[in-house]
C-alpha cells in the first residue's frame, strides 16, 4: 500500500520544489521509502509502505532492465505468485519477490491484457518511453483510489486529491453537493471538487506523452457477473475461503479488525485456520452503550486466541477526531464509523501495518435491512408513484413514503433521515441519484437494482473510508469480501438464495454456522454506529458543531436557506430526535468539509 502521483505536460520540466511538496503530501501513505523520475514532459512521484518483498530491490518507481518501462503501483496483487510462475515459464528472469515487478514484466509479455489478470487491489501508472504513452489503471471495484485533474495541456494523477490541489483550485462541485448531503458520498467519477475526477473503477486510461488525447478501455465490469442462478452456496463458500487465504499474504504480518459482527468474525475464524502463532486483533469499545459489540467480540477472541486490544471511544473523543477524519477523507465522512476507524488504525499502527476487514460482505451477501424488506420497499415505491401531489396532505400517516414519489427506493432506502426536509433546506441544489441512477437503470429486477447500486456507489464509499482512514495512519486495509473471484460466485447465486426477503445474509449466515456461535450470527445487526441523537444533543461532544451551522458565515448557507438552516438546529435543540440528528450530522460533515477547502496546501503550487 502506497501513495503515488504522476504529472504529464508536453515540454514542461516540473520543478523540484513542486515535486517535493507533492511527495510530502503523500508521506503518510508510504513512510518507508520514496522515489521519483523526472524527465521533460512528465514526472512520477512515489511513497512506499513496504508489505511484499520489503527490501529496497522492490522500491519504486520501478524500471525494467531495458529502461523502456517505468511503473508506480499502489495496492496488492493476491495472485502474483501464479503470475510469477507464468512469467518464469515464459523465460522471464525476475529480480524481486514482490508483486510490482510481476505487473511490470507482465505488461511486457501480455500488454494491456495483464490488467485483467490481476486479482487484487491496485491503482497504477505505467510509462512506455519508446511508445511515448502512459497508462493509468484502477482495479475493478475501485478499492484503491486514483484521481485525475486536467488543466490545459496538463494531466495529473494521484492517490489523493491533496497533491492535485497544488495544480487546480479547490472549488466544491455543486452537482456533487446534493449527493453529499443525501448520501455523504458522490457517486461515479465525482470527486466532490470541480476539476478533479476519479478514474472509473476497472478502466485503463492511456495518454500520449506528446499531448495526444486520452482514451479509456475497460478491464472488467464486476456487475456483468450479476446474473443470478449460475452457482451454489457451496461454491460461494469455497470462493470465500480461498479469498481470505489469499489475503493473508504479507512479508510483515497482519492484524484483524474485529467488530463483533458476522463479517469480521468470520474473517478472523477463517484466517486462524491458515496461520501459526497468535494473531493480533483490534476493536472499538463504546462502553455500556447498546451499540457496543464487546460481548460478541469476546466469543471470537476465546475461539481464536488472538491477542486483542480494545480502543475506548466516547462522545468527546469522537467529536475531537471528526474534523481530522474529514480532512483525511477529503470530503464529508461517508459513514459514522470514519472517525472511529481512523483512531483504531492509529492504534493498530503501533504494532502492525496490514489489517484485514469485513468490508463488502453486506453488499454481496445482502446484509442491510433493505434486503430483508425489499418486497415492502418495492410496493411502497409503486404506491408513492400513484399518489397525486395534492393528496399527500390528506395522508399524514404515509408521509414517510412521499420521497419515493420521485426517488427510487432501490437507491434511496439507504438514506436514514427525512430527505424531503434536506431538499427544502437547499431548494437550488440538485438532489438526483447521480451515477447510482445510471447503474440502477441497467437492471429490471428490484433486488438486482438494489444490489447493483450497493456494489458500486455504497461499496465505493466504504472502500474509500477504509483506504483513507487506514492510510491516514500508514496502515494497509484489506477487504477479502471484495474480491473478483468471490464476487463472481456470489453474484451468480439465485436471488431466492441470496436475497429471499425476510432475512439478511442468509447464505453467509449458513456458512458462518460452521465457524461461529449461533447467538452471534442470529442477532440484530449493529455495525459501526454511534448514538447520534444523544451525542449531537451534548455540547461537549458532537453538539459543539451545531453552532457552525448557525453562524453568519456558515459555508452551507451560501447554497441554501440560512434562516431555515438555523431554525432546523434550534428545533433539534428543543427536542432532539433520531432522524433530525442524522440529518444534522450530514450537514455538520458538509460544513466541516467546505470550511476545510479554505486551507489550501502550504508551499509550492504548479
Amino acid at each position: 500500500m502506497c501513495g503515488l502521483a504522476a504529472l504529464f505536460e508536453p515540454g514542461r520540466r516540473f520543478p523540484a520544489a513542486l515535486l517535493d511538496a507533492i511527495e510530502s503530501d503523500l508521506l503518510h501513505r508510504g513512510p518507508d521509502s520514496g522515489g521519483r523520475i523526472v524527465e521533460d514532459g512528465w514526472a512520477l512521484i512515489f511513497r512506499r509502505l513496504a508489505i511484499l518483498d520489503p527490501t529496497s530491490a522492490a522500491d519504486q518507481p520501478m524500471v525494467d532492465p531495458s529502461g523502456r518501462f517505468a511503473l508506480i503501483f499502489n495496492g496488492e496483487i493476491y495472485n502474483y505468485r501464479a503470475l510469477q510462475a507464468e512469467l518464469r515459464q515464459a523465460g522471464v528472469a525476475l529480480r524481486t519477490d514482490g508483486d510490482s515487478e510481476t505487473i511490470l514484466e507482465g505488461f511486457k509479455l501480455w500488454g494491456d491484457g495483464v490488467f485483467a489478470r490481476l486479482q487484487g487491489m491496485f491503482a497504477l501508472i505505467l510509462v512506455d518511453r519508446i511508445e511515448g504513452t502512459a497508462r493509468a489503471a484502477r482495479d475493478p471495484f475501485g478499492i484503491k483510489p486514483l484521481y485525475v485533474a486536467r488543466r490545459g495541456a496538463l494531466t495529473a494523477f494521484a492517490s489523493e486529491m491533496r497533491p492535485l490541489l497544488r495544480l487546480v483550485e479547490a472549488r466544491p462541485d455543486p452537482e456533487a453537493l446534493g449527493e453529499l448531503l443525501t448520501f455523504r458520498f458522490a457517486s461515479g467519477r465525482r470527486s466532490n471538487l470541480q476539476g478533479i475526477e476519479l478514474v472509473a473503477p476497472g478502466t485503463v486510461v492511456t495518454i500520449g506523452l506528446d499531448g495526444q488525447a486520452a482514451r479509456e478501455t475497460r478491464i472488467d465490469a464486476p456487475l456483468a457477473t450479476l446474473a443470478p442462478g449460475g452457482t451454489t452456496a457451496e461454491e460461494a463458500e469455497a470462493a470465500l475461503v480461498d479469498s481470505i487465504r489469499d489475503h493473508l499474504q504479507s512479508d510483515v504480518g497482519f492484524a484483524l479488525q474485529l467488530s463483533g459482527g458476522i463479517d469480521s468474525s468470520l474473517v478472523a475464524m477463517l484466517a486462524h485456520r491458515h496461520v501459526s502463532g497468535r494473531q493480533r486483533s483490534y476493536g472499538i469499545s463504546l462502553g455500556d452503550l447498546p451499540q457496543d459489540e464487546g460481548k460478541w467480540r469476546r466469543m471470537v477472541i476465546e475461539r481464536t486466541g488472538v491477542v486483542h486490544t480494545e480502543l475506548a471511544i466516547d462522545n468527546v473523543a469522537y467529536a475531537d477526531a471528526l474534523p481530522q477524519a474529514v480532512d483525511a477523507m477529503e470530503g464529508p465522512t461517508a459513514h459514522t464509523g470514519c472517525p472511529m476507524l481512523m483512531l483504531l488504525c492509529r492504534e493498530i499502527r503501533k504494532t502492525d501495518r496490514v489489517v484485514l476487514t469485513g468490508e463488502g460482505a453486506d453488499e454481496f451477501f445482502g446484509g442491510y435491512a433493505r434486503y430483508k424488506n425489499w418486497e415492502s420497499l418495492r410496493r411502497q415505491g409503486a404506491l408513492a408513484r400513484l399518489v397525486p401531489d395534492a393528496a399527500w396532505r390528506f395522508l399524514p400517516r404515509y408521509a414517510h413514503l412521499r420521497r419515493y414519489k420521485r426517488h427510487d427506493p432501490a437507491i434511496h432506502a439507504s438514506v436514514y433521515f427525512d430527505q424531503l426536509a434536506m431538499e427544502a433546506l437547499f431548494p437550488d441544489l440538485q438532489f438526483g441519484p447521480g451515477a447510482r441512477g445510471d447503474v440502477a437503470k441497467r437492471f429490471a429486477d428490484f433486488r438486482d437494482r438494489m444490489t447493483a447500486v450497493d456494489q458500486t456507489a455504497y461499496l465505493g464509499s466504504l472502500l474509500m473510508r477504509q483506504d483513507k482512514m487506514a492510510m491516514a495512519a500508514s496502515v494497509e486495509a484489506r477487504v477479502p469480501f471484495t474480491h473478483r473471484p468471490l464476487a463472481a460466485k456470489v453474484n451468480a447465486l439465485a436471488r431466492e438464495l441470496r436475497v429471499p426477503g425476510g432475512a439478511t445474509k442468509p447464505v453467509l449466515k449458513r456458512i458462518a454456522e460452521k465457524y461461529l456461535p449461533h447467538d452471534l450470527i442470529h442477532r440484530r445487526k449493529v455495525g459501526l454506529t454511534i448514538p447520534i441523537a444523544d451525542w449531537m444533543a451534548r455540547p461537549e461532544g458532537l453538539g459543539r458543531y451545531l453552532d457552525l451551522l448557525t453562524e453568519p458565515n456558515a459555508a452551507l448557507a451560501a447554497f441554501g436557506d440560512g434562516r431555515l438552516l438555523r431554525a432546523t438546529v434550534e428545533d433539534f435543540r428543543k427536542g432532539p430526535g433520531k432522524e433530525a440528528a442524522a440529518l444534522l450530522l450530514s450537514l455538520v460533515n458538509c460544513e466541516l468539509w467546505l470550511r476545510s477547502l479554505a486551507r489550501t496546501p502550504a508551499g509550492p503550487r504548479g
